[in-house]
């Protein structure tokens, strides 16, 4: 019983699987069938709308080369080629549209050239291409002008402001010439050269008179110049010349006595070398130091004399300048006057025992009187003879 009801179970269960998979067949089969009807539909569909297409196609055809009929795939590389048309046809539009933009530029172009060349003085007798190949090289040209004389004019404010300064430094140099014209009291720079170089020579003058005073009281051993002066205007010129040539003369005889002295000195060393070590070597040193107190004495004095003829010969020279200054002047001008201006004056140099005349030649060279031309001594002496009367 176990068994069959077993058996009764596994069949009852295979039972309800095959009726689960009937139930699930059949609903799998309906759907199917929906599908197939949906599908017919669809092709009705199709196959309709396909006749619908050719029917178009041949309406469209009717007329042309494809009207005999063409075949399915034929058409779909007709109508690659007519998207293909429709595109070249589109471009061909672009271009006229590009092209009739050109040639309305060009017209509007070959206006305004034609304007400009009328504007401008051309002659538009030529093409209107090489018209405007001459306006344009025109406006390089002018181009190049318009910066050529913007340099000018950069140049030009340049050089007027450069001149503007000059003048200013003119005006101011003006000002100081007339400054310079108004002190001096001249009318000419070289005037104001030449009043210039007299202050010099006026300054360099005034300096060495004051050297010289200074110099005179100095030797003189006074306290000023007014002094000395009193003291040199009641000297005899005789007589200090006289002792002037005795102080000379007694001048040589020392120089004269101290290179005797200095002789015997030599001498006397010479024989102390060569002598012992006697008593003869005390005398001779008593000798040798009295020689050389002689020697110290006699330079004294003749230091003192050579001193003292040098005061008094710049004394006199001093004494000869102030007194024959005023003659000098007069023989100056007098023996220009004569020679025409040939020689421009007179002036002394001092030499070794005296002064020599000289004559000044107007082109700054000198003379001495003895090379001078006969007839210009002669012009010389009535020069100075002249200056002597008055």
């Amino acid at each position: 019983l176990e068994t069959v009801m077993a058996v009764a179970e596994l069949f009852l269960e295979r039972q309800f699987k095959v009726d689960a998979e009937r139930t699930e067949a059949l609903k799998t089969v309906g759907t199917r069938q929906e599908d197939l009807a949906a599908r017919r539909r669809a092709v009705e569909v199709a196959e309709r709308r396909e006749d619908e297409w050719q029917a178009g196609i041949a309406e469209a055809l009717k007329g042309t080369w494809l009207e005999r009929g063409i075949s399915v795939p034929g058409m779909g590389g007709v109508l690659d080629q007519l998207a293909e048309l429709s595109k070249s046809l589109q471009d061909r539009e672009a271009m006229q549209l590009r092209i009739e933009k050109m040639v309305a530029d060009r017209d509007n172009f070959l206006v305004e050239v034609t304007a400009v060349a009328a504007d401008a003085g051309e002659a538009d007798d030529d093409e209107p291409e090489q018209l405007a190949i001459r306006l344009a090289q025109r406006l390089e040209r002018a181009e190049r002008m318009r910066e050529a004389k913007a340099s000018l004019v950069n140049d030009l404010q340049r050089l007027q402001d450069q001149r503007e300064i000059l003048d200013a430094e003119v005006s101011a140099h003006e000002r100081r010439k007339n400054e310079v014209l108004s002190v001096f009291g001249v009318v000419t720079l070289a005037d104001v050269v030449q009043r210039d170089e007299l202050l010099r020579d006026r300054d360099r003058l005034r300096k060495t008179v004051a050297e010289l005073e200074e110099q005179v009281f100095s030797e003189l051993a006074v306290e000023g110049f007014e002094q000395a002066r009193s003291i040199l205007d009641g000297v005899d010129l005789d007589s200090i010349a006289i002792e002037k040539a005795e102080a000379e003369q007694r001048l040589r005889a020392s120089d004269e006595a101290i290179q005797h002295q200095l002789i015997r000195q030599t001498r006397a060393t010479d024989k102390l070398d060569a002598i012992g070590g006697d008593s003869a070597v005390a005398r001779i040193d008593a000798e040798r130091r009295t020689v050389l107190l002689e020697i110290e004495e006699k330079a004294v004095r003749y230091i003192e004399l050579k001193l003292g003829i040098m005061s008094a010969g710049n004394a006199l020279r001093v004494y000869r300048e102030r007194h024959r200054s005023g003659m000098m002047e007069r023989a100056s001008d007098a023996f220009a006057l004569m020679t025409r201006g040939q020689y421009s004056g007179l002036t002394t140099q001092p030499v070794k025992g005296g002064e020599v005349l000289i004559a000044l030649q107007r082109d700054g060279q000198s003379k001495v009187a003895d090379a001078l031309s006969k007839g210009a001594r002669f012009q010389l002496y009535l020069a100075l003879r002249l200056a002597g009367y008055y």
